[in-house]
């Protein structure tokens, strides 16, 4: 691996688990992947349902807790597809991603038990995820070439209205002005 490559987020959940060699590697990367999706210019769901589409390789046999970050990735794929209205991933419904042991993100295990949302307690972890595709109000993206199709059609009205504009005032210059009653 080069430096460029070391240095390079992940993009997807896949891309998590594929660079992946430790639980430690795996905390690191979910991390940077929440700092892409959060900072890193994904704000349409369908870029958001793109990073979280393809199934992540199984990671309970590469190393120990491996089952646990299987059942992570999971969970909080359905979680925050859930939460933003898209459709849930297929890869979440696999039996094998489910945790073997409980996983507590905090000491605070009673707590953690009645707050963690369902996706999480179903497969035997237990934290408050951190919400981190938030869409971005306004237009969807548009291509240059719609863009420019828009801006055609924008100027062939304008100059409608200014020749409309430019006739009316020539029209009004060649009339004789009314006659005053007053005479």
């Amino acid at each position: 691996m080069n430096v460029t490559q070391s240095l390079q987020r992940p993009l997807t959940l896949r891309d998590v688990a594929k660079s992946s060699g430790t639980l430690e590697d795996f905390g690191r990367n979910l991390r940077d992947w929440q700092h892409v999706i959060q900072r890193g210019g994904v704000h349409s769901h369908k870029a958001f349902q793109r990073s979280i589409a393809d199934p992540p390789p199984a990671l309970a046999d590469r190393f120990e807790g491996g089952d646990t970050a299987d059942a992570m990735l999971a969970a909080y794929a359905e979680w925050l597809a859930d939460q933003a209205g898209i459709p849930r991933p297929e890869w979440c419904g696999d039996p094998l991603r489910i945790s073997r042991e409980p996983w507590f993100g905090s000491p605070l295990r009673g707590w953690l038990i009645a707050h963690a949302p369902a996706s999480f307690r179903q497969r035997n972890v237990f934290t408050i995820p951190e919400a981190v595709f938030t869409p971005k109000p306004g237009r969807p993206t548009v291509s240059r070439e719609q863009k420019m199709r828009k801006a055609a059609v924008r100027q062939r009205a304008y100059r409608r209205r200014i020749r409309t504009l430019v006739e009316k005032a020539r029209r009004m210059e060649s009339d004789p002005p009314p006659a005053s009653s007053e005479e």
